[in-house]
C-alpha cells in the first residue's frame, strides 16, 4: 500500500512538471503570435506608398529658452526614406490654431535633411519659444510629398512679468520706475539683463534699483518683486507725441515681458518776448507762454545764458521759483544778470522746467544806447 501510494505521488509531481512545460511553450507562442499580429496590423494600416516618420522625443530646456530640440525617427516598417522639410510649434488660443514655422536657417542639421528607414536623428532649433511657457503646445515635423508627425508638449511655467510702470510727464519726462516680477509658479529664478524702450536698450548705467546703489543685471526669485528707476529723458527721445510705446524687459534665460504705455503729447512751449533796456545791463525780461496745446501744467525753475560754449547759471529770477503755468498762460520773467560785457554779441536764453522741457531763444545784446 505504502509503495503504491509514493508511486502514486510520483506520477503526479511528473505531471505537473509537464503541465507547466506545456503552459510556457504554449504562452510563448501566443506571445510571438499577438506581437507579430499587432506589428503586422501596424503595417496593414499603412497606406502604400506613404513615408511614416515619429517624434520620439522634445526638450524645452527652461534655463534657456533661445531654442528646443526635436527627436525623429524614420521607423524601420516606414514605406521608404524620409525627407524632412520643415518644423514648426503649433500653439492654441481661444481654440484658434496658429502655426509658426522655423526658419530653415535656424535648424541644425539644415533642412530639407534625408532619414533613411530605419533611422534618428535630432534637430536643434533656434527660436525663443518663452511666449508659450506653461502650455501645451505641439511640435510637427513635415516632410516632402508626405504629412509628417506632431507631438504634444506641456512646457514648463515660467512667468517674467512687469507689475507698472509709474510714467507721469506731470512730474518729469526725465525719467520713469518700472517694477518687474518673476511669477510665484514660476520654476528657476530669472536675471534680469536689459530694459528697452521701444526699440532702444536704456543703457545699463541709466537704471539702478529704486533706494538701492544697485544696477543690472539683477536675479528675481520666483514670487519676488523690484522697482527700477530709469533715467530715460522721453521728450527729449521723441516719444511724447500723442501715442502709445511699449516698455520691454529681457533675461539671460531668454524670457521677456512687454508692457504697453499710452503718453501724452508733449508740452509745449514758447518764448514769446525778451526785453533789453540800452542803458541799463544789469537785467533783461524774457516772457514765456504755456501753449493752449499743452497736456498739462508746466513749473518754471531755470534760466541760463549761454555765450558759445559758455554757460552761466547764476541768472537770478525776480519772482518766487518754480512758477506754475498752466495751459494757455503766460509770464514775464524778470532776470537778473549783468549783461555788459556781452554788448553786440548773440547769445542763448533757455528756460527750463521742473519736468524736464525747456525752450531757447537766440537774442543780440544792445551794442549801445
Amino acid at each position: 500500500m505504502q509503495t503504491m501510494l509514493r508511486h502514486t505521488r510520483g506520477i503526479s509531481t511528473l505531471s505537473l512538471l509537464i503541465l507547466l512545460l506545456a503552459s510556457g511553450i504554449v504562452g510563448a507562442v501566443l506571445s510571438y503570435l499577438w506581437t507579430e499580429g499587432y506589428y503586422v496590423n501596424i503595417r496593414h494600416r499603412i497606406p502604400e506608398g506613404i513615408t511614416t516618420i515619429t517624434i520620439t522625443n522634445v526638450t524645452f530646456p527652461l534655463e534657456d529658452s533661445a531654442y528646443f530640440d526635436v527627436t525623429v525617427l524614420n521607423p524601420s516598417y516606414s514605406e521608404a526614406d524620409a525627407n524632412i522639410t520643415s518644423i514648426a510649434i503649433i500653439a492654441t488660443t481661444d481654440d484658434l490654431e496658429t502655426i509658426y514655422n522655423i526658419p530653415a536657417s535656424s535648424i541644425e542639421p539644415l533642412i530639407p535633411h534625408p532619414l533613411s528607414k530605419g533611422d534618428a536623428i535630432t534637430f536643434k532649433c533656434t527660436r525663443n519659444w518663452g511666449e508659450f511657457a506653461g502650455q501645451t503646445i505641439r511640435v510637427a515635423v513635415f516632410l516632402q510629398n508626405d504629412s509628417g508627425a506632431t507631438f504634444p508638449y506641456k512646457t514648463g511655467k515660467v512667468e517674467l512679468e512687469i507689475v507698472s510702470v509709474d510714467l507721469d510727464t506731470t512730474v518729469t519726462v526725465e525719467r520713469f520706475n518700472v517694477t518687474i516680477g518673476n511669477a510665484a509658479e514660476s520654476l528657476i529664478p530669472l536675471n534680469i539683463t536689459e530694459i528697452m524702450f521701444d526699440s532702444t536698450s536704456i543703457p545699463s548705467q541709466n537704471i539702478t534699483l529704486k533706494d538701492e546703489n544697485a544696477t543690472l543685471p539683477q536675479q528675481f526669485q520666483p514670487g519676488q518683486s523690484k522697482t527700477f528707476l530709469c533715467n530715460w529723458n522721453l521728450w527729449r527721445e521723441g516719444a511724447l507725441d500723442g501715442s502709445s510705446h511699449t516698455i520691454t524687459v529681457k533675461t539671460l534665460q531668454g524670457y521677456s515681458a512687454i508692457k504697453t504705455e499710452s503718453l501724452p503729447p508733449s508740452v509745449m512751449l514758447n518764448i514769446t518776448d525778451i526785453a533789453f533796456n540800452a542803458s541799463d545791463t544789469s537785467g533783461f525780461n524774457v516772457t514765456i507762454s504755456n501753449l493752449p496745446s499743452s497736456p498739462h501744467l508746466v513749473n518754471i525753475n531755470k534760466v541760463t545764458i549761454t555765450n558759445g560754449t559758455q554757460i552761466f547759471e547764476d541768472v537770478k529770477v525776480i519772482i518766487v521759483l518754480p512758477l506754475g503755468l498752466m495751459p494757455g498762460e503766460n509770464a514775464t520773467l524778470q532776470c537778473l544778470w549783468d549783461w555788459g560785457e556781452f554788448k553786440g554779441q548773440e547769445i542763448k536764453i533757455t528756460v527750463y522746467t521742473t519736468q524736464g522741457f525747456s525752450i531757447y531763444e537766440y537774442k543780440t545784446f544792445p551794442d549801445e544806447e
